[in-house]
């Protein structure tokens, strides 16, 4: 055998093994949209579930009213959280644009469900949405303030992402609404070794957990799953393709390590002995 022969054969036993890595084709989102095509046909997803108030989430809530003066009372700030008794928390995650956000302040929903506010005391949130938290509250307000406007949001509202993407972590979303493909975009997208068809979305929901499992590359089985829409601390875990499996076992990286070098060795031989 000549030695060219022996080298294009070693070539083309590396080239068949390297082969075994991620393949562009099994990159792409949505493969069965046709290119080209206008598709309008999807069915819409499940409607995003409005968020009700449980216990250890941590509001942010503002009042206002015709008397500014009046409503200071009931707001927060660093200089009366602590005489007026008010229940703060701080935690630190990632904003919906992935830059870090300090939270000094909030009401810790406690274990019965309830927060202490100002004049008010306890009042039990337990199960109200926010819109129906602020009716709550402003109506209680009435006796104290002139036209009280309340404002409620939620600063713990996270999800979490895990596994083969560019930069797993926990986000924290702002609106209270997030997608899997905008939780995917802010961890940075799944990395070339992430599986794409099956994406695992793990739920906690009534003291059971839920495990949905999505194909990225179907647009049909993702726009319509219960799983598209996220809901608070809902964790997204992009499992490792064979590809990820392969690259990072050692063993096989030895193997072909020898394996390479044995060809270039009887390379060497065939040219020295003309074989």
């Amino acid at each position: 055998m000549k030695p060219t022969h022996l080298i294009n054969a070693g070539g083309i036993i590396l080239l068949f093994i390297l082969a075994s890595c991620a393949s562009t084709k099994h990159l792409a989102y949505f493969q069965n949209i046709s290119q080209g095509v206008n598709d309008t046909s999807e069915a819409i997803a499940t409607a995003p579930v409005i968020p009700v108030i449980e216990p250890d989430d941590i509001l942010m809530i503002s009042v206002t009213g015709a008397n500014p003066a009046a409503a200071a009372i009931f707001n927060q700030s660093s200089s009366n959280s602590t005489s007026i008794g008010f229940t703060g928390a701080s935690t630190t995650t990632e904003d919906l644009y992935g830059r870090a956000a300090q939270y000094t302040l909030g009401y810790l929903v406690d274990k019965k469900g309830t927060i202490n506010f100002p004049l008010l005391g306890t009042q039990n949130l337990q199960g109200l949405t926010l819109v129906q938290a602020q009716d709550t509250l402003q109506n209680r307000l009435l006796p104290y303030l002139k036209d009280p406007l309340v404002n409620i949001r939620f600063l713990n509202y996270k999800i979490t992402v895990l596994g083969e993407v560019e930069r797993p972590g926990t986000f924290t979303i702002p609106n209270q609404q997030v997608t899997l493909l905008q939780a995917l975009g802010m961890a940075g997208d799944m990395t070339i070794f992430g599986k794409r068809v099956n994406v695992l979305v793990i739920r906690e929901k009534d003291g059971k957990r839920e495990i949905g499992r999505i194909d990225m590359n179907n647009s049909k089985s993702l726009f319509t799953s219960p799983f598209y829409y996220l809901q608070q601390n809902d964790i997204v875990y992009v499992q490792p393709s064979r590809a990820k499996l392969w690259n990072t076992d050692q063993t096989t990286v030895r193997n072909i390590s020898i394996v390479a070098s044995i060809i270039s060795a009887l390379a060497v031989v065939a040219t020295v002995f003309r074989l």
